[in-house]
């Protein structure tokens, strides 16, 4: 059986956590499919969630289980207490091809949690995965993780995902010039394209590259 002390520790983490990345007990419950009432009574300590419900939790906050479970307002002599970065679950989308264009994939396939100060307040955002070698000169590789914030438009010189023909996405440097749009590579293997007067509205901006991330 669970101690009351247990369901009061639980408790203060959730509402510590809730309160660490801004979220209400409405968006909790919507974002985990969770019973407004059932999550109430665990701030309020009444109840303990199962081990899976915690799971949910603590992968939500992007947090470990004993981060949820374990009394952390009690900390040794001179040790240095640990505040978690706030961050947001930005959905990863497919993949963006880095050599020749790529059909977009736009089937969600999960969530990274990015810290808070990566995004700003009433912007979208979504990482892709980089393929191809095009822009290797900037350190592009394939499967690193790119931060886009979405937007339609973006200044000279941006790096951007851009589609072209409505449905093939490529990572390029665009630039811009009078009644011409560039899509350069940062790969001298790979040709600088065009695109000039009614050409141009052949090319949609989809986002602008705000973040590389490797993961090894």
């Amino acid at each position: 059986m669970v101690s009351d002390n247990n369901k009061a520790i639980m408790a203060k983490n959730i509402q510590y956590y809730m309160d660490l990345h801004g979220k209400t007990r409405n968006e909790l419950c919507k974002a985990l499919d969770i019973k407004y009432t059932t999550l109430t009574d665990w701030v309020k300590g009444n109840s303990y969630p199962r081990i899976d419900k915690i799971e949910l939790m603590a992968h939500y906050f992007g947090i470990e289980k004993s981060d949820l479970v374990e009394d952390h307002s009690r900390l040794p002599r001179n040790a240095i207490p640990y505040t978690p970065r706030a961050t947001v679950s930005v959905p990863l989308v497919g993949a963006v091809n880095c050599g020749t264009p790529l059909l977009a994939i736009e089937n969600i396939e999960g969530y990274i949690e990015t810290p808070a100060e990566d995004i700003h307040s009433g912007e979208t955002y979504f990482w892709l995965r980089a393929k191809g070698d095009s822009m290797v000169n900037l350190g592009i590789h394939e499967g690193d993780l790119l931060l886009i914030r979405k937007q339609e438009d973006v200044d000279s010189g941006d790096i951007a995902v851009v589609a072209i023909n409505g449905d093939e996405a490529t990572l390029k440097r665009v630039i811009k010039k009078d009644n011409a749009l560039v899509l350069q590579p940062e790969n001298p293997n790979y040709e600088t394209k065009i695109f000039v007067g009614e050409e141009m509205e052949s090319v949609m901006i989809r986002g602008r590259l705000m973040k590389l991330e490797k993961r090894f």
